[in-house]
Order: C-alpha cells, then sequence, then structure tokens
C-alpha cells in the first residue's frame, strides 16, 4: 500500500504550499494518506482511504485564499452548458487558458470570487464545472494506466466531517470524468 504524506513547504516568495512525499510506511500517523484502488474502463483508479468530508457551504473553493489563487478550469463541454443555463456568453464568464488541455477556459472572478458566486451559494450548480464538483479532490494522471484522486493543497474545513468517503462515489467521479473528457475528445475530431 502506497501512502503518502503531505508537508508544508515555503517558497522564496513566502507563499506556503503543500507538498506530497511518497513512502511505503504502512503505519498510520498523523498527515499520511492511505491509498486504496479499483479497475475500470481497463485502468486503475487510487483513492484516499478512509476521507470524511461534507460540504459546509463556506465557499472555499469559490475563491481565491491567503493560500491559493483559484484557478475553475472549464472544459467546451462546461462553457456550452453554462452558456445555455444562463444565456450569458462565454467571455462575460470565462476567459481563454491554454495551459492544461483539454480545459479550453478559466472561470471569471469578481473581487477574487467566481462570477458565479451569489449570496453564498453558486448560481449554476447544476451546470457546474468537474473542477467545482470533484473538491476537496482532484483527479491527477499518475501515468498511462493509473489515476489517482488526491486532497486539493488547502485544507477545506469538510475534510474530516461528515460521512466516509465510499468507493462508490469516487467512481461516479471518475465516471464523469471519463464522459466529460470523453465528450472533449469527440468534438476534437470534428
Amino acid at each position: 500500500m502506497i501512502v503518502v504524506k503531505r508537508v508544508l513547504a515555503h517558497s522564496r516568495s513566502g507563499e506556503c504550499t503543500l507538498q506530497a512525499l511518497s513512502t511505503r510506511k504502512t503505519r498510520r500517523r498523523r498527515g499520511l494518506i492511505r491509498w486504496k484502488r479499483f479497475h475500470h474502463l481497463g485502468m486503475g483508479v487510487e483513492y484516499p482511504e478512509k476521507v470524511r468530508w461534507k460540504c459546509v457551504r463556506c465557499t472555499m473553493c469559490c475563491q481565491d485564499t491567503s493560500m491559493r489563487k483559484r484557478c475553475i478550469r472549464l472544459l467546451d463541454e462546461e462553457i456550452s452548458g453554462i452558456r445555455a443555463e444562463t444565456g450569458l456568453k462565454a467571455e462575460d464568464f470565462s476567459i481563454p487558458f491554454t495551459h492544461s488541455p483539454p480545459y479550453t477556459h478559466e472561470m471569471r472572478k469578481l473581487d477574487g470570487r467566481c462570477v458565479f458566486l451569489k449570496d453564498g451559494l453558486c448560481s449554476i450548480y447544476d451546470a457546474r464545472p468537474i473542477t467545482c464538483v470533484f473538491y476537496p479532490f482532484f483527479l491527477n494522471r499518475i501515468d498511462q494506466e493509473l489515476y489517482r484522486f488526491e486532497l486539493t493543497p488547502e485544507k477545506c474545513v469538510g475534510l474530516g466531517i461528515g460521512h466516509e468517503v465510499s468507493e462508490k462515489q469516487f467512481v461516479r467521479l471518475f465516471n464523469l470524468a471519463t464522459r466529460r473528457l470523453k465528450s472533449e475528445d469527440d468534438t476534437e475530431g470534428t
């Protein structure tokens, strides 16, 4: 079983980030994450074991924090869905983003907050991007046949409370990712 220890690191600019250090230790200690694995669609998918999480509606995932500038990446399919939901033009809520294909845009922010955060609620909840659906996790491609759900670098205040996030929930998230990314692959060829 692979265990990852998250440690704080300070850059020269004084920015505080979390880094992961791999280790083979299996003892449960503070700061260690154990990974479980399932196989789906011919790929291995790892996810953190025994993580409890509940959204407490703090909106930290919708805005910049003192530790991190929030980057809500958007797929073309998500741009279309938000346009259909809101009637807005893509440039009204997003800016082009070319640093991380297949994402093509980044959500605009007002005063460091997502443009769709209204009165502490997401006004496009049903059409929200996969980046938002996954929070406080993100899907990292380890190699051609292995993906890993990792925790975002900043500590979500909902971690450690609520129900344990089950394998079934990670399978559902992985299915969503493969559907949306397949949709992106299908539109690239046309």
